[in-house]
């Protein structure tokens, strides 16, 4: 059984293994973008940020095994311009589940807990970007509902 609960400083080791995991995949789509993992020390401070910032939250997935999964979301105002709709947007920017327990649950888990967060806070859209070369995600995000808003794209000047 798989258990979706709000993080606490206890999970901060658990978090940064996780986040570990993550950011190997991460530099190996992108290593012009992502920092090469250098172990947990790097990033603690930043996690443990995450987990005490009280604008957004940290949701773990817990199994009898321990914290399996992690997903981070703040709810963001964006510049007010006056051709954009003001719009209150949760935004997930880390959303992870270690590698072994893919496929069983916890990661639709966290997205229907992000969901129910996001709709306690009246957010009108729930955003994430993904990597193009991410089909599993894309295809994970998609059964969760997400579709295509915009692409961002990159060019390295000269």
């Amino acid at each position: 059984m798989i258990c979706i609960r709000q993080a606490c400083l206890d999970d901060h080791s658990a978090i940064c293994g996780l986040a570990e995991e993550i950011n190997r995949q991460h530099h190996t789509y992108s290593p012009h973008v992502f920092a090469a993992p250098p172990g947990l020390t790097r990033d603690a401070d930043f996690w443990r940020g995450a987990i005490t910032d009280s604008e957004g939250v940290v949701l773990v997935a817990q199994a009898a095994s321990g914290v399996i999964g992690f997903l981070v979301a703040r709810i963001l105002l964006p510049a007010e311009m006056p051709f954009l709709k003001a719009r209150r947007i949760c935004r997930i920017s880390t959303i992870v589940v270690t590698s072994a327990m893919r496929g069983k649950g916890a990661g639709k888990q966290l997205m229907a807990a992000v969901d129910d967060w996001a709709s306690a806070r009246a957010a009108d859209e729930i955003r994430l970007e993904v990597f193009d070369a991410n089909d599993a995600a894309i295809a994970f995000y998609g059964d969760a509902g997400f579709g295509m808003q915009s692409h961002i794209m990159t060019k390295v000047p000269g």
